[in-house]
């Protein structure tokens, strides 16, 4: 919704509240009542003008939206504000006529008006400070408790002006009618509030589970793959992504994918576009879930068998609508004795979390540099994963070739795929990477160029590592 419509309302009392306080100001005599009133109104208007400033924040608007809604909605505290503010205006604009125009307006309220004036404004001010504050749960229960109440106060206020007024009997009385309008229905009170009191559990509970999902682990690899996928060089790593092993893989439930590779093949780079390619491919298919992990041996004090299990259930969580309950369960058995969960109970929620997808898709790049003692143990759980969970979980995963034994203890039947650094993707890489490196003179002798990439894409057999150095010593 556009901020503008959103604060229509509120511009509208804040316009309306300055004009009054410019008349208030103007009257003559009552100084001490005159100040109070004039100061009642003033800290309305700050608390309207911060409203309007969050509403109006590109950022923020939205989730302020609702609270302004409210605010305005039949029963709420804007209307009847600006019910109040009308009944002082229409008390005190200066009188028609050029010699009354020019008479300063002697204060027309005594003590007792100008206590329910205050009172008027204190009360729906009060609630204008709650909804400031983002205080939902208290701004509903306050506007349910006092809606009726500061109504009826309201309608006195005006019959007080009115019986002491001379003057403007007919716009006091339109007054009442107003608002009695302002007022409205209960059921549409109970709309705003409603509406309000959603958006104020669905904030609650998307805080809720980021706090969880932050306690569960702070590891985040989604950094991670948006550094590797943006290095990849365009075209690359597709040979991997129409083999008859890949399109098996992605095409059979339950199925598992080893694609061994020396150092320097481009592993990690392949495993990027493969996660890129199958949340590309489901990203609109909320019940297909796709995790991924990056191991790395700089970082063995944090991928324990453990955390992995625990980075692999925050993916699987932060993909679901709401947090699941077994989820809620794990956390709230933890939280108030400062523990840790074990690796059984990590295995036994991700299993329950996995089930809520039709499909889960587990990649897992440079298996051979997660730790060794915890290799096995994490296999172990992602083979009981897809072979005993209701979920249909494919698993695909790269290494050095020497893991593929303990791969094998415990996924019979899987497939495997060599990763080498085709001679086209080493290609594409050269010239990539040249064209932002070529030396003056080496681009006078096309030829020359040519043979160098083919030399080393011949000298590369397979390994980027090699590409790199040339690189290197070209820059």
């Amino acid at each position: 919704m556009d901020p503008l419509s959103i604060t229509a309302s509120i511009i509208a009392v804040l316009q309306l509240s300055s004009k009054v306080a410019e008349y208030v100001s103007t009257a003559a005599g009552a100084t001490k009542q005159r100040k109070c009133v004039r100061e009642g109104i003033r800290a309305c208007e700050q608390i309207l003008q911060q409203l309007k400033d969050e509403a109006d924040d590109s950022d923020e608007g939205k989730a302020w939206s609702d609270t302004v809604k409210t605010l305005e909605a039949p029963g709420a505290p804007l209307g009847r504000l600006a019910v109040a503010l009308t009944a002082l205006k229409i008390r005190l604009e200066p009188k028609k006529g050029v010699d009354k125009a020019f008479a300063k307006l002697k204060w027309p309220f005594d003590e007792k008006e100008v206590e329910k004036i205050i009172a008027a404004i204190d009360r729906e001010k009060s609630l204008l400070g709650l909804a400031l504050a983002n205080d939902s749960r208290k701004l509903i229960h306050d506007i349910k408790r006092s809606a009726k109440e500061n109504g009826q106060q309201l309608t006195e206020l005006i019959d007080t002006i009115k019986q002491t007024s001379k003057d403007n009997q007919d716009g006091l009385a339109d007054l009442k009618d107003a608002l009695a309008s302002v007022q409205g229905s209960q059921a549409r009170l109970q709309d705003g509030l409603d509406r309000l009191q959603n958006h104020h559990e669905a904030r609650e509970d998307a805080d809720e589970c980021k706090a969880i999902l932050d306690w569960l682990t702070g590891i985040d690899f989604a950094s991670q793959q948006s550094d590797f996928i943006n290095r990849r060089q365009a075209g690359t790593g597709q040979w991997l992504l129409d083999s008859p092993e890949f399109q098996a893989w992605l095409q059979t439930d339950k199925q598992t994918l080893f694609c061994p590779g020396i150092p320097g093949t481009g592993k990690t780079i392949l495993t990027s576009i493969v996660v890129n390619e199958l949340t590309t491919h489901f990203g609109d298919n909320k019940s297909i879930g796709v995790v991924y992990i990056y191991c790395n041996f700089r970082r063995q004090d944090e991928q324990k068998a453990q955390d992995l299990l625990a980075s692999l259930l925050k993916q699987l969580t932060q993909g679901c609508s709401s947090l699941p309950n077994s989820v809620r369960s794990l956390h709230h058995d933890h939280k108030d004795k400062q523990t840790r969960p074990s690796f059984e109970e990590i295995s036994r929620a991700i299993r329950s979390v996995a089930a809520l997808y039709s499909r889960v898709f587990i990649i897992v790049d440079a298996l051979d540099e997660a730790p060794f003692e915890d290799r096995d143990k994490f296999l172990e759980a992602m083979s009981n994963l897809q072979q005993e969970g209701q979920a249909r979980s494919n698993i695909f995963a790269t290494s050095r070739p020497e893991v593929g034994s303990h791969f094998a203890e415990h996924f019979e039947g899987y497939m495997s795929k060599e990763i080498r650094a085709a001679d086209n993707d080493v290609l594409s890489y050269i010239n990539g990477r040249l064209s932002t490196i070529r030396r003056p003179r080496l681009s006078k002798f096309p030829d020359l160029q040519d043979a160098i990439r083919k030399q080393v894409v011949k000298a590369a057999d397979g390994m980027y590592v090699v590409v790199f150095l040339f690189i290197i010593a070209f820059s």
